[in-house]
């Protein structure tokens, strides 16, 4: 009262807090509980339509994509984990001729060796499950952060901050035409960012070169997205 400042509205008060408790979670690398905080913030400020435009809509969009990224990036490091103890319980094709022959030239052997290969098959696919539902994760993390990047463009069409965020998530999606076109709209509104940039388009290429490589090797569909990412 003393300041002048007339009738706070509670709302757009709950909006800022969680705005601001959002970004330390997210500086100490707890996106899941920023991205919660983010969420709140969010609803406060649609909540009271009369003073959204006033609050940080755009700038919480972004944040909340840099958290989704963030816990991308956690689904990234346990994905890389389980592919690697996938691929260390399928046996190599030494190892299943070197089976096939003591099977075949050892009879009494052959219903040991195959039920121990039943075994580690059941495991395998086990594994594996576990394996596509981790990068289901990944994927789903990603597709939030390219959502709330491009929506935050829309509301601050001229922050080139927000451009070179969906550039970023857009890359990480394999987005690469899109991805150069949020680049290079981010170096319009700020052309200071074009050396940063020019790294990122180069990112860019080499991931386009590996896409080809993997794509002539056999590799397709959910296979690729995994094999890239696990790359990556």
């Amino acid at each position: 009262e003393h300041m002048k400042l007339g009738e706070v509205n509670p709302k757009a008060c709950e909006c800022m807090r969680c705005y601001i408790q959002g970004n330390e979670r997210l500086d100490e690398e707890q996106p899941s509980q920023a991205i919660a905080l983010y969420n709140q913030a969010l609803h406060s400020a649609n909540s009271t339509p009369k003073i959204s435009a006033q609050l940080p809509e755009g700038a919480i969009l972004m944040k909340r994509a840099r958290a989704y990224l963030q816990r991308a990036s956690n689904h990234r490091k346990i994905l890389k984990v389980l592919v690697k103890d996938l691929s260390e319980t399928v046996p190599s094709t030494d190892t299943m001729q070197l089976l096939y022959k003591t099977a075949t030239s050892h009879p009494p052997l052959s219903a040991s060796i195959f039920s121990r290969l039943a075994q580690d098959s059941k495991l395998q696919q086990m594994k594996w499950r576990q394996t596509r539902y981790r990068h289901d994760m990944y994927e789903f993390a990603l597709l939030h952060a390219a959502r709330d990047s491009l929506e935050a463009t829309q509301l601050l069409p001229e922050n080139a901050n927000a451009c070179l965020l969906a550039g970023e998530c857009l890359a990480e999606l394999r987005k690469l035409n899109d991805s150069a076109q949020y680049y290079q709209r981010a170096v319009e509104l700020d052309p200071s960012m074009e050396q940063k940039l020019k790294n990122a388009m180069e990112k860019n290429r080499l991931s386009q070169e590996f896409m080809e490589i993997a794509k002539s090797s056999g590799f397709s569909g959910d296979t690729l997205r995994l094999a890239l990412d696990v790359a990556a």
